[in-house]
């Protein structure tokens, strides 16, 4: 789901309730109870996002989602826009709260940090967000994928505007699919 539409259905949702909001994974694996913040839980936001250059967005993450659940609880699980979209429908059903600001900065945090995505079959906002391309570069890869899949990641890095370095750190989080 592109940023923006990630945006608007946290607003939408949060519009229900008014406690912290809180991605945690495992809520939809165990039925145990949420573990709150942790000490270290800011660091560990920050060093997880190696993808994000604006130090803000960690701290929202920080200041939002660690209100109820330990960091550990969203960094370790990377899942697709459409499971984003879920836990953030569930957590904001569960009173989940933030500014404008501080959501636009969650969903920003998690879609170049903790987003799966398959350059093959994921929708183009996904690749542009995650990828962090422009919209030429989206549009070209949109254009060879309908030719014929990528095979790795040195096929993709010959589309002119895809950054080496993403690719490796997406890799390494298991955020990168062909």
């Amino acid at each position: 789901m592109a940023h923006q539409a990630w945006h608007v259905l946290l607003c939408r949702a949060l519009a229900l309730g008014s406690v912290g909001f809180a991605v945690a994974g495992a809520l939809a694996v165990t039925s145990s109870s949420p573990v709150r913040a942790l000490a270290g839980d800011l660091s560990a936001i920050k060093t997880a996002s190696d993808l994000d250059s604006d130090p803000r967005d960690a701290a929202a993450v920080a200041a939002v989602c660690t209100v109820c659940h330990a960091a550990s609880q969203f960094l370790s699980t990377p899942r697709g826009s459409d499971r984003w979209e879920q836990v953030f429908a569930e957590m904001s059903g569960y009173g989940a709260d933030g500014t404008d600001d501080q959501l636009d900065r969650v969903v920003n945090y998690f879609q170049k940090n903790l987003t799966v995505v398959n350059v093959n079959t994921s929708p183009v906002e996904d690749v542009k967000e995650t990828l962090q391309l422009s919209d030429q570069a989206a549009a070209e890869i949109m254009a060879r994928r309908q030719q014929r899949f990528f095979t790795g990641m040195d096929d993709l890095s010959k589309i002119p505007g895809v950054d080496q370095s993403i690719l490796q750190k997406l890799t390494a989080k298991k955020c990168l699919q062909f």
